[in-house]
């Protein structure tokens, strides 16, 4: 019994050594992003929005043309202001400091930009002197609030390279208000309408300013302004549009809202409360539209919080503005932004540069690829109107333009780099 005893103990022994053995050998190295929740009081939030002097880009973000001059967001920051005069050699003339902004629109000297939860608008008309005109509190939603009344505005996003068990089951998770995501990565648009001095965004925009009424979406709904009394910001209705809604791009009386689930078209003759018309569907990825005559130009993209998906372009065919469909597809490798000078299509391809086609006929672009251009990261892209050969395009590692005279070879005429 005894020797019975101790050859169960030396069993159970060696299980156990052998266990801790695997254990110590089975590990591997993840490399993820970490989110970490970001708390503000309503103090800290609503702070003196200044001019401040110029500084370098570090984390550039959306991008908006506006009387010769180009407004860089840097993230969660504010504003870097450009004047475009001369596009061969732009200047940084200043940095507006808005903590939390990421959108903007302008007309008429007035800058629309969010301030984490709240909308301001902002007289730039000495925009080295910018002076808060209206306030509209609480218009963009936050993620919670903790016990001390504070609002999580976003959540801090940090490369982690970790070592884990084989068998930790280790995958997209949450570790208590933090949790990491594997594999992350990194307006008014020329709608056909007449207006007064408006200015131009990407077709990233989640901000458009259409006559005296601003649009804005956020992840679920669209948020309607009158401005025609830029001091008095008023609300004239939330348009719940679903969820994942990323863009929106304005294109004569309809309003084109790209999702991570399809496009979605509102009519917009009534501006006050804009009417759903129809919609088009697609897999889960990220999506911002163009719009140009009877067609509307999609990117779709994988990766991150976008799936993973065919990176491709839809062509979608909207001459019956109820019936929207699909008529043509070409493929892509990670498609952003995009932008559309009379038969010339530009697409940002993120890490992969970006690329031109010629859209003479869109249901036949396969082979119409003009040119692609490796040397630069881009985000998005905007042709700026009256400079018919000048593209201005941004991304991570900073701002550039080019003329693009020969669609087949673009070529680099200015940058400012970012310093990331």
């Amino acid at each position: 019994m005894k020797n019975v005893l101790l050859k169960l103990l030396a069993i159970c022994f060696m299980a156990t050594s052998f266990q801790s053995c695997f254990k110590d050998k089975c590990e591997r190295e993840v490399t993820y992003i970490k989110y970490t929740p970001v708390h503000l009081s309503a103090d800290q939030i609503r702070v003196d929005i200044g001019f401040e002097n110029s500084k370098a880009l570090n984390k550039p973000g959306k991008i908006y043309y506006y009387n010769n001059h180009i407004f860089i967001n840097e993230i969660r920051e504010g504003i870097h202001i450009i004047d475009n005069n001369d596009p061969a050699n732009p200047v940084n003339i200043g940095f507006l400091s808005i903590p939390g902004n990421v959108d903007m629109a302008i007309k008429n000297n007035v800058l629309f930009a969010d301030n984490y939860i709240d909308l301001l608008s902002i007289d730039i008309s000495d925009m080295t002197n910018p002076q808060v005109l209206d306030r509209a509190e609480d218009v963009f939603p936050h993620f919670g609030i903790d016990a001390q009344s504070n609002f999580l505005v976003y959540y801090n996003e940090e490369e982690v390279t970790e070592t884990f068990d084989c068998n930790s089951g280790f995958s997209n998770q949450r570790d208590g208000d933090d949790f990491i995501l594997l594999d992350g990565a990194f307006s008014e648009q020329n709608n056909g309408n007449s207006q007064a001095n408006p200015g131009i965004a990407g077709s990233m925009a989640r901000f458009s300013v259409i006559g005296e009424h601003l649009y804005i979406v956020d992840d679920q709904d669209m948020h309607v302004y009158d401005v025609s009394t830029s001091t008095d910001l008023q609300n004239t209705a939330v348009v719940n549009l679903g969820w994942g809604i990323e863009t929106i791009f304005p294109y004569g009386d309809y309003l084109f809202i790209g999702s991570n689930t399809g496009m979605l078209i509102y009519d917009n003759t009534n501006p006050a409360v804009p009417s759903y018309v129809s919609d088009f569907s697609h897999a889960q990825a990220c999506d911002p539209v163009y719009v140009k005559d009877n067609y509307a130009y999609v990117t779709l993209r994988g990766g991150t919080i976008c799936q993973n998906f065919d990176n491709q372009l839809d062509v979608i065919d909207i001459s019956n503005i109820e019936n929207p469909v699909l008529a043509n597809t070409v493929q892509m490798e990670n498609p952003h932004g995009l932008s559309i000078r009379e038969n010339d299509l530009y697409v940002c391809e993120g890490d992969f540069g970006f690329k031109t086609f010629d859209i003479s006929n869109p249901l036949d672009l396969d082979n119409k690829m003009k040119s692609h251009v490796k040397s630069i990261a881009s985000y998005d892209v905007i042709s700026i109107p009256g400079q018919s050969d000048i593209i201005m395009i941004i991304g991570k590692r900073g701002f550039f333009q080019f003329n693009v005279a020969d669609l087949s070879a673009p070529r680099l005429i200015s940058s400012i780099l970012a310093e990331n």
